[in-house]
């Protein structure tokens, strides 16, 4: 394997060496990772001050899970309340089988299933991919989940590898069982997004797919540029996000279920930071604007469609009695052709920038 030389640190920014099990059997493991299976090897930090476990080739470089094996003081950071609500929400979700594959149990929650819209539905799980080169070594799938959809799967074709990072070991456990089945080869990782354990400069593609904005919202200033920071010069990053209530088209025709929508979002908010109850998923939606002024690469961004509708439109004015198949084919006609006006205006846009040489 040549790509231990991509990975650091994400507590000291150093290089890791691999280690055998006899150099490191007496160290004690956080309690969340037993049961996961028998360590063989793992990795300590080139100033010796922090061990990662390797369970069953998943490299563990979450900072939740090192083990400080230095001196003096541990720089290890705790989590905030928000970003700890969602670290325990995907490593508390359970998973079914669809397809063959292995995917989120939630996921029918924020996606259309039905047959009449499934044609329109696979073409944004696919669209990721027309927005980077075809062929490369290296993709970065951050916050990758399972990838438990046929068209998730297929957007490594023509990279060597696809580079899996996610906060849930869990999830990487199904993403490994899934690109096995599939025949592709995987690297593995845990890691936070606002802090991702790999080199700079070291991605031929960054793809990160409804991740970003379930984040606490000052969050994801960090993990934007962190995605800027490990893509090679002249690469692609390519961000698929939700507007929410910025989206002018499903603000518009939804309407009273949008504004019923808004109103239940920020109550959960206030509900779950009174009574810090069981995991729920954050949400926080950025506008246009502030991806358009944010950053120091701004002028680099550009937002194309990757689909303008979510599941409340969809299940509200889609239906087989009502021409529902030909009213989507016309839709994505809309969305190909005025992809950068749907990409402003429509609900999912793909963020894509573009990392200067």
């Amino acid at each position: 394997m040549d790509y231990w030389g991509l990975l650091k640190c994400p507590i000291t920014n150093l290089g890791l060496t691999l280690i055998e099990y006899n150099n490191f059997k007496n160290y004690s493991f956080p309690v969340e990772l037993k049961g996961y299976g028998q360590l063989t090897r793992g990795l300590i930090d080139q100033s010796n001050q922090y061990f990662y476990p390797i369970f069953n080739d998943i490299i563990i470089l979450h900072q939740q899970y090192a083990t400080f094996i230095g001196t003096g003081e541990d720089l290890r950071q705790n989590m905030s309340f928000d970003k700890k609500r969602v670290f325990d929400y995907y490593n508390e979700v359970n998973y079914k089988i669809k397809d063959a594959l292995k995917i989120y149990e939630d996921s029918p929650k924020w996606v259309d299933f039905r047959e009449v819209s499934s044609k329109y539905i696979k073409n944004s799980f696919s669209k990721a991919s027309d927005f980077y080169p075809a062929e490369g070594k290296y993709l970065l799938d951050i916050a990758s989940g399972p990838i438990g959809l046929p068209e998730y799967m297929d957007l490594s074709i023509g990279y060597e590898y696809r580079v899996c990072v996610d906060i849930s070991i869990n999830a990487l456990i199904q993403a490994k069982i899934n690109m096995d089945k599939a025949g592709k080869k995987g690297i593995y990782i845990c890691g936070d997004i606002t802090n991702i354990p790999l080199q700079r400069d070291s991605m031929d593609v960054v793809l990160s797919q409804h991740t970003l904005y379930h984040l606490p919202k000052n969050d994801q200033f960090a993990a934007v540029n962190e995605l800027y920071r490990v893509a090679k010069p002249g690469s692609k990053i390519v961000i698929i996000y939700s507007w929410f209530y910025h989206s002018w088209l499903m603000n518009l025709s939804l309407n009273v279920i949008q504004l019923y929508r808004i109103i239940r979002h920020f109550a959960g908010k206030l509900y779950v930071k009174m009574t810090h109850s069981k995991p729920r998923l954050y949400f926080y939606p950025h506008s246009p604007r502030w991806f358009k002024t944010s950053f120091e690469f701004s002028d680099d961004i550009a937002f194309y469609c990757w689909r303008s509708t979510n599941k409340y439109f969809l299940n509200l004015f889609v239906h087989k009695w009502l021409f529902g198949e030909l009213l989507l084919n016309k839709l994505m006609e809309i969305e190909r052709k005025y992809t950068r006006f749907m990409g402003t205006f429509g609900e999912y846009p793909a963020i894509v920038i573009t990392k200067k040489q």
